[in-house]
């Protein structure tokens, strides 16, 4: 009866000791979120590094002390213009949309997170308008900022270009 309890704990050890070995140094390098559609991955990328530039034109490098009374209206307008590049670029993706199943559903939910982001930032445009400047209050998903989920969908697809915008980022 020993040697039994002593071959069956070995055991035990042994493929506890095999997961952790594997689970460090050979698990599947896959993203649940990769496409397989790389073709429409490569397109997307492609329209955001265009929309990028577009963005990067309207940058304004003053200090908000710097600007005047006007400050925060200004402050809004150009984050506005920059949304407004945003969404053209989500509709430029989102037609078409990937044709497997599976890929379709990543690229809507990660179409429908950046969209949120984007009703994030109109919305702060108006505090901003009102007279106030806190930092910018993005959506949160389990706790966690909306854009690192944009941000792992981009990762895993090889889309940098497309990253959530960090322009109002602290």
């Amino acid at each position: 009866m020993k040697r039994f309890v002593r071959y069956g704990l070995a055991t035990i050890v042994v493929a506890i000791a095999a997961f952790w070995v594997w689970a460090l140094f050979f698990p599947p390098k896959e993203s649940v979120a990769r496409l397989d559609d790389r073709e429409w991955a490569s397109r997307a990328d492609s329209i955001c590094a265009v929309a990028n530039q577009a963005r990067n034109a309207l940058a304004d490098e003053r200090r908000i002390d710097d600007v005047g009374p006007g400050a925060l209206a200004e402050r809004a307008e150009l984050i506005d213009q920059a949304t407004s590049i945003i969404d053209e670029m989500l509709d430029a993706i989102s037609n078409p949309v990937p044709t497997g199943t599976e890929d379709s559903a990543l690229v809507e939910t990660w179409l429908g997170y950046y969209r949120q982001l984007m009703k994030d930032r109109r919305a702060y445009t108006e505090v901003l308008r009102n007279g106030d400047n806190p930092p910018f209050p993005e959506a949160t998903i389990d706790g966690s900022p909306i854009s690192e989920y944009i941000n792992d969908f981009t990762v895993a697809n090889e889309m940098k270009a497309c990253s959530a915008p960090a322009d109002l980022a602290v």
